[in-house]
């Protein structure tokens, strides 16, 4: 008999709980069905390689100047004198698009103000200056862009580190 009295306050401490608890929660354990998983997205299609390298950005050789017109130019050293190069907005090469430049500055150290005219180099990718910069190359720099009258059609003026 000892038995049948703990199975039976067994179940009544059941019922008791039961009943006390939320019908919300009653019925979701009653009710709990495992959901479907939700469908996988697509995978997008693979860029070919082609489309890769439209879609990357170039990376502009020295000082980065902005264009009004949305390209870039590119001022460093090359050799020891100054090198313009252009790009788009892409930051891609870009053909030249004015006659000439010149750059002026004043080195640290010197009371002279040093002046360069920038031609276009043998492939017309670039604008260049056979005129040794001497160091410390850490200076402004006014850059004059010139079309082929000679009428300045763009300038700059750059903080120039190196």
């Amino acid at each position: 008999m000892k038995t049948s009295a703990v199975l039976v306050s067994s179940l009544l401490l059941t019922a008791a709980l039961a009943a006390t608890s939320p019908a919300s929660a009653r019925s979701s354990a009653v009710k709990t069905t495992p959901a479907a998983p939700a469908p996988a997205p697509a995978p997008a299609p693979a860029p070919n390689a082609k489309e890769k390298e439209a879609a990357k950005e170039g990376k502009i050789e020295g000082v980065t100047i902005a264009r009004a017109n949305g390209g870039f130019l590119g001022l460093s050293i090359l050799n020891g004198g100054f090198k313009l190069a252009f790009y788009d907005a892409k930051k891609k090469p870009a053909p030249i698009n004015v006659a000439s430049a010149t750059a002026r500055w004043a080195t640290p150290g010197k009371k002279k103000v040093e002046f360069a005219p920038l031609n276009p180099t043998d492939d017309g990718k670039a604008l260049y200056s056979p005129k040794f910069v001497s160091p410390p190359r850490t200076f402004s720099v006014i850059l004059v862009l010139l079309n082929a009258a000679g009428e300045v059609v763009e300038n700059y003026t750059i903080d120039f580190r190196e």
